[in-house]
């Protein structure tokens, strides 16, 4: 979870809503910006989607701060949540220092980068393109932010499903971070993934040291895909 401070942005949501149809289940889907009031029921899912406890402060803050991108998927008829992207924009300096290595090292540091804190779907709901959905809104706004060079994430080294979600959607390993999370006193490793935007520049030198070190570390089915893709690309 990234903790640095954003700067001054203000991703000009507004209580505008726009509707869809799930065609899988003709479900009518509406979709709204976060608003005070939404505490209780984001906190609810994230304790169900993740397996890290978020301070109080934080539900408070993604539902009242502009600074936020907080783009909800809700049932229309009853207007529960089904699924939620937050995401927060800030200078490359104001990343922690291991994730300032997204982007190279020719690049300012006041160089904007977004950072998607979450990204979750209820479970009755998933595979139905919602995910989806919701990062192409919020790619769609940062499309306008030309300064805004890379979008980034961090993501258990065990949770397939998500790394194999985001590679669909063109994001790129970059960054092994060794006990990353704690979790139920247990400390856990996280890869970290970015898609560019509004040019791509990047440091290939270093990915390959980064991915050859998770293969032999880990040694595993997906670590060895994503070495594949890396090689692919040369």
């Amino acid at each position: 979870m990234q903790t640095s401070s954003s700067i001054s942005l203000n991703f000009n949501t507004s209580d505008t809503e726009s509707f869809d149809i799930l065609l899988n289940s003709n479900l009518s889907i509406t979709y709204r910006f976060l608003h005070p009031g939404d505490q209780f029921e984001v906190k609810t899912l994230c304790h169900d989607w993740f397996p890290i406890k978020y301070p109080d402060q934080w539900y408070d803050d993604i539902v009242q701060d502009k600074k936020y991108f907080a783009l909800a998927a809700c049932d229309t008829s009853t207007q529960q949540i089904l699924a939620l992207i937050v995401a927060n924009m800030f200078p490359l300096g104001h990343c922690n220092r291991e994730d300032q290595q997204i982007l190279h090292k020719t690049f300012s540091l006041t160089t904007s980068v977004c950072y998607i804190l979450i990204l979750g779907v209820v479970k009755e709901y998933r595979r139905q393109g919602l995910a989806s959905i919701l990062l192409e809104n919020l790619l769609n706004k940062l499309y306008k932010y030309e300064t805004c060079k890379a979008i980034y994430l961090h993501v258990l080294y065990s949770n397939k499903q998500a790394i194999e979600f985001y590679q669909s959607k063109l994001f790129q390993y970059r960054i092994h971070l060794p006990y990353y999370y704690l979790i139920k006193g247990q400390h856990l490793d996280a890869y970290c993934f970015v898609r560019y935007i509004n040019g791509k520049i990047f440091n290939f030198n270093s990915l390959k040291h980064d991915l050859t070190g998770v293969l032999k570390y880990k040694g595993s089915t997906h670590t060895q895909t994503l070495l594949r893709n890396y090689q692919n690309d040369e």
